[in-house]
């Protein structure tokens, strides 16, 4: 089997018989399987999935586990099930707009054995705010260096990639609380991550979805979960890089604890910032300092609406 299609769906009802048909337009001269695990969705995601397993079992090849199992969980238990050379990642809200994206995709990795991965560029459909966009590529040439993989943002949207079977997983893959981006780096040390300057994928942002669909406070604790763990795993290689996102995200927290009025948590959070990167303390200095003296008396907030109400943001400039 030369390509396997790892994909993973949950209450995707409403978008996932148009990913689906995105799949199998694809116009290729090899094999390709639809590896798909459905989640126990709420909605009709399971029935929709059925029905193209029976319409094209040679294809579609489900899983439906008996009760919810969780997103890193299933990644894990579908990943088992690839049987391709090449993994193209999918999930079920979002979807192919360019019927040779496998075949040119292949075909890169095919002619360049140095690569390890490739991806394209996405059209990005926000449908909460109703804004489009196409992204940008960060890398140099058509490579992506994988310092770009810690700026504190994922430059890489799933639905444009295409990897080398890694054959396995690590032991820890399950623990982070996402799985593209611990992928992409330990395919970064494995090859190099080639770009495709084409459109070939839209990828959805929806309030519903598992990063959209979560709190700014959740999402922040997960990335001090990611960072922390990928730092301990990847034997402090890229602590130069996670130290400054882990401040940043140390700033935003006590900024969002301060607030909601939870001043504990923001003092518990301001000195876990205090031990973190020198250079980012440096240059955030004025902000940190006036962060203290609001935690030293709280009536003092009103007096820096601005800085409170601030989005830190999520780039490392």
């Amino acid at each position: 089997m030369k390509v396997s299609v790892w994909m993973s769906a949950y209450n995707h009802g409403k978008y996932i018989s148009r990913c689906l048909d995105s799949v199998l337009m694809q116009k290729t001269d090899f094999d390709f399987e639809i590896v798909i695990g459905e989640d126990c969705s709420a909605d009709d995601t399971r029935e929709i999935v059925k029905d193209y397993a029976d319409r094209f079992p040679d294809k579609v090849k489900p899983f439906f586990p008996e009760k919810n199992i969780g997103m890193m969980q299933m990644d894990v238990a579908t990943f088992s099930r690839c049987r391709g050379e090449y993994l193209a990642l999918l999930n079920g809200d979002d979807e192919w707009t360019d019927e040779n994206k496998l075949q040119i995709q292949a075909d890169l990795l095919d002619s360049e054995s140095d690569a390890s991965m490739c991806y394209h560029r996405s059209f990005v459909i926000d449908e909460m705010s109703g804004q489009e966009w196409e992204t940008e590529f960060t890398g140099i040439g058509n490579e992506l260096p994988v310092e770009k993989l810690f700026h504190g943002f994922n430059p890489i949207m799933t639905a444009s990639v295409m990897c080398r079977n890694p054959g396995k997983l690590p032991d820890w893959y399950e623990d982070v609380p996402y799985g593209d981006m611990p992928l992409y780096l330990m395919l970064s040390e494995k090859g190099k991550i080639r770009y495709i300057d084409r459109t070939m994928c839209l990828y959805r942002i929806h309030a519903s979805g598992n990063w959209q669909g979560d709190t700014l406070k959740s999402n922040l604790i997960k990335d001090l979960k990611y960072y922390k763990l990928i730092d301990e795993k990847f034997d402090h290689r890229y602590s130069g890089f996670i130290k400054k996102i882990l401040a940043l995200r140390y700033l935003s927290l006590t900024i969002l604890s301060i607030r909601n009025d939870e001043y504990d948590e923001a003092d518990n959070y301001y000195n876990e910032l205090l031990k973190s990167d020198t250079g980012f303390l440096e240059k955030r200095n004025k902000e940190i300092n006036t962060l203290r003296k609001i935690l030293d008396d709280n009536s003092l907030k009103n007096n820096y609406s601005e800085l409170i109400s601030e989005d830190p943001g999520w780039k490392i400039i």
